[in-house]
């Protein structure tokens, strides 16, 4: 049963076409859940690192985060509703750490280690961590943070080359915790914290996202029910025993830890990537013979725009998954032809766990985010009125369901207003679904540009000019100008060699769109688009590096 999220029978709220067993876990912990599942495939390989070809199986995982649980419990006291600062590279020993943490009822708090000092004291300071674990880059800047204060945090080493008495590390904890019995702790899967993951501050300052432990449980119920019903229509269908998935993205993101949990839960092995480069994985895919990749639009466009199939073998390729912002039919179309594999795109939001629409084999539309998830609901609202609307009708999409986030720590007033009083996660993304129940994206509610009153949207621009052959990347973003309000400016990175002008690109575009749409703003070329780990752009920071006249 999901009994609050069941709405009144209103044929413009989407929710999941077919049928499926809609009951959730409310008796064990998010890490319990899954590592309960694991047991069946307990001496199979479950990660691989491409790098140092260490691998864990699926027993070492187990067992490793049941005694790091325990010896947190014996060595720091670690216990329920404590705050735990992750802050590591993507590793072979991030789960075990995150499930660890997590078993003892406290909150892993995932952070980007490639944060600065200014970044990493917004994120302690929101979340106010008992206890970090990292390695000896991060502990510089944990040393930095906490200059001067008597009562900080403990910190716990990955690997350290540091030794001494003082020294703390995950193996020392581990051999601890062989030696005692882990202690289970009382948990409330509707109520307690489980994660904090950091919003992509695309528009400004990260928020902390909270997931519970039941938000966990039915984004992996979500993706159970899915291959449960993907089986159903495609009878005879098994996954391979070759099947191979690379681990690209970032684990404190929840499109990439969400990956690692769900290729757990369904018995597939695994490659990690940890210092990615498009040249590395281009390598893992051809070493390993990695079958299915998930990746964001910066890193698919780049694998339609460049000949990496001269390259590299990439013949075991079978499906790239793509979220985070979308990927245009054009692209779509490139990638099938190129590497005769399927495309799958997806959306959804770290305040929605990982996803809320997929498209998947047998129900996929190219240019589209798919349909409604199990376990959600959505609808799409007028941007004035909040009315909600009808197939093929433009506004805001919201969605709705158990794996909608607690809110945001220690900011009421954003959760409010992202939040309403009936449930709905308002995405700030607008939108449209078609007759079939395909949902389509069209921009970002806050990142339209206001020409005379006019709403110009970027993404539209940006898609027209990718199909440019010596467009590589671009970002389009607004100026301030006196009389207009707002221009669109094109800031474009050019294939090399080429002699490209701006004002052919601008002449290019102009044919494609309404007047007012133009680049009166001009192209300016750069090296590279600022973007976030999963790959949104990052406008502000265009704007604010370059003046609004040139």
């Amino acid at each position: 049963m999901i009994p609050r999220f069941i709405s009144e029978a209103d044929p413009r709220i989407l929710t999941y076409p077919e049928e499926y067993d809609n009951s959730l876990p409310y008796d064990v912990s998010f890490p319990e859940f899954i590592l309960q599942r694991i047991v069946r495939w307990d001496d199979k390989v479950a990660c691989v690192n491409a790098e140092t070809k260490q691998a864990f199986t699926f027993a070492q995982i187990r067992e490793s985060s049941f005694a790091l649980a325990a010896g947190l419990q014996r060595k720091i006291n670690l216990k329920r509703g404590d705050k735990v600062a992750v802050v590591l590279p993507n590793c072979l020993d991030y789960p075990v750490v995150t499930f660890a943490v997590t078993l003892c009822g406290g909150c892993a708090i995932l952070i980007n280690p490639a944060q600065t000092i200014n970044e990493l004291r917004h994120s302690v300071k929101l979340t106010d961590p008992k206890i970090w674990i990292g390695t000896e880059d991060s502990f510089v800047k944990f040393e930095e943070i906490y200059k001067g204060y008597s009562n900080r945090p403990s910190f716990v080493f990955l690997s350290p080359r540091l030794t001494g008495d003082h020294v703390i590390t995950v193996s020392q904890l581990i051999v601890l915790g062989h030696e005692h019995d882990f202690r289970r702790p009382s948990v409330n899967p509707h109520e307690d914290a489980a994660l904090i993951l950091f919003s992509s501050g695309t528009t400004g300052v990260p928020k902390g996202v909270v997931l519970t432990h039941l938000n966990l449980m039915a984004s992996r119920r979500q993706s159970e029910e899915l291959a449960k019903n993907v089986r159903r229509q495609n009878p005879g269908t098994s996954i391979p025993a070759s099947e191979c998935l690379a681990a690209v993205l970032p684990f404190y993101h929840s499109f990439g830890i969400s990956g690692v949990f769900d290729n757990l839960m369904g018995g597939l092995r695994f490659v990690l990537i940890p210092n990615f480069t498009l040249q590395r994985f281009l390598q893992a895919v051809q070493d390993y013979k990695i079958t299915i990749v998930s990746l964001v639009p910066a890193i698919a466009i780049q694998l339609a725009k460049q000949p990496v199939e001269k390259r590299y073998d990439l013949s075991s390729l079978r499906v790239i998954r793509c979220g985070a912002s979308a990927l245009s039919a054009e692209t779509i179309t490139i990638l099938k032809q190129k590497l005769n594999c399927l495309v799958y795109q997806g959306y959804g939001m770290t305040e929605a766990t990982v996803r809320s629409h997929a498209n998947y084999k047998g129900v996929n539309r190219d240019g589209s985010i798919g349909i409604v998830m199990p376990f959600c609901q959505c609808k799409v609202v007028d941007r004035n009125t909040n009315e909600t609307l009808g197939p093929k009708e433009e506004g805001e999409i919201c969605v709705r369901g158990p794996v909608i986030m607690k809110g945001y720590i220690g900011d009421a007033v954003a959760t409010q207003a992202t939040i309403d009083s009936h449930g709905w996660l308002h995405t700030g993304d607008i939108g449209y679904y078609d007759e079939d129940g395909y949902f389509f994206l069209t921009d970002r509610m806050k990142e339209l540009i206001k020409y005379k009153g006019l709403q110009v949207s970027p993404t539209e621009l940006e898609k027209i000019l990718l199909t440019h052959p010596d467009v590589l990347d671009v970002a389009v973003a607004p100026v301030s100008d006196p009389n207009a309000g707002e221009i669109p400016r094109a800031y474009v990175v050019k294939r090399p060699g080429c002699t490209v002008t701006g004002d052919e690109l601008a002449n290019f575009l102009s044919d494609k769109v309404s007047s007012y749409k133009q680049l009166r703003g001009g192209v300016v070329f750069v090296e590279t688009i600022p973007k976030t780990s999963t790959g949104k752009i990052i406008r502000r920071a265009l704007v604010a590096k370059y003046p609004s006249k040139l």
